[in-house]
């Protein structure tokens, strides 16, 4: 079958390689779609920390079963249509032992540390398979990864109604937490975005935006809040400038989330964040539950948000090349989806 393979760190190639074996607990998938992430590039240019290669890039997928385990009598069925939770965890460390399996010790990640999605076949856990409702189309269905970490975000947000949030890039995570944010009952929500025609298009799906090479984020602080500082930044980004500036735009008591992946180290003032009480939270993938929150709410308030609007690129599994260079220059306005069928 033809997958895109990372072979080195900056080697993607489309080749010829074996079809998936599921084991005695997989599914074997035929991949309808595969989302393209910002964390892709992180893999793809050797700064992720963990990442391994060779590897088949993709941990947004979407398909349709084409074998269950033998002796299978759950749920799914052969032909179904599902998204697929990409997190692998052992299930024994300190970690999962504490419920907490999407940060387990041993964590292994579809399209990360081993294969994924860019490619005609994948295989899958069948306890990470997540169902879909009939009427959701596959071009908005795709979504439900990144809306599940939008979701995942948000509990460990603890988003109060009217608090004031400020994130820091305007790519597509940085969109779905201020869907999110607003969903969940924010008061004012902004994005800063650099990218000019990415501002615009975040602007026209109804969220708050200022260009940083226009309006100096400070003094946009000062007029929303009065100088006492956000209830929550986030950044979205990972450029060093946005994330040392984190603390200085949090207000006594409020709270900053990085979703940076990066293993890039920065000269933070960490007395920032001593002097001023704010709670500084990690975040990482979601938990199953979380997962399907996240498709259930893409699934609930697709049409009514046009989210349907945020895939703006439409590729082949040949023009993976493409992909990762309009990522790499900022020139995809949101999502881009590759037919993993069209070789």
């Amino acid at each position: 079958m033809k997958a895109a393979v990372l072979k080195n760190w900056f080697d993607l190639e489309l080749c010829d390689i074996p079809m998936p074996v599921p084991d005695e607990r997989e599914a074997l998938i035929k991949v309808r779609y595969g989302g393209v992430c910002g964390s892709d590039m992180t893999v793809y240019r050797g700064k992720h920390m963990t990442a391994t290669v060779p590897t088949v890039l993709c941990h947004e997928i979407l398909g349709s079963i084409v074998s269950l385990p033998a002796g299978y009598d759950g749920p799914f069925k052969v032909g179904q249509r599902v998204l697929m939770n990409p997190v692998i965890s052992c299930g024994h460390c300190a970690a999962c032992r504490r419920g907490l399996p999407h940060v387990c010790e041993n964590l292994k990640l579809l399209g990360i540390h081993v294969d994924g999605g860019f490619a005609e076949y994948t295989k899958v856990g069948v306890d990470k398979l997540c169902a879909l409702d009939d009427d959701i189309p596959d071009e908005v269905a795709i979504l439900g990864e990144p809306f599940a970490v939008g979701y995942h975000v948000m509990q460990r947000s603890g988003i109060q109604p009217g608090d004031t949030i400020f994130i820091s890039g305007g790519a597509t995570v940085g969109l779905y937490i201020a869907i999110f944010a607003k969903a969940f009952g924010a008061g004012r929500v902004i994005i800063s975005e650099i990218n000019e025609p990415r501002r615009q298009f975040v602007e026209s799906m109804g969220i708050e935006t200022i260009n940083p090479a226009q309006t100096d984020a400070m003094d946009l602080m000062r007029e929303v809040t009065g100088g006492g500082g956000f209830d929550i930044v986030y950044d979205t980004s990972g450029a060093a400038s946005a994330v040392l500036q984190m603390p200085d735009l949090t207000r006594c008591g409020g709270k900053m989330l990085s979703l940076g992946l990066s293993g890039d180290a920065y000269q933070f003032i960490i007395g920032k964040v001593s002097f001023k009480e704010i709670t500084l939270i990690g975040n990482r993938l979601y938990s199953q539950e979380d997962f399907e929150n996240g498709v259930r709410f893409l699934e609930d308030n697709w049409r009514s948000l046009g989210l349907d609007r945020m895939v703006t690129d439409r590729l082949t599994l040949r023009d993976i090349d493409k992909a990762i260079q309009m990522m790499i220059d900022g020139t995809n306005l949101c999502k881009i989806i590759i037919d993993c069928q069209k070789t």
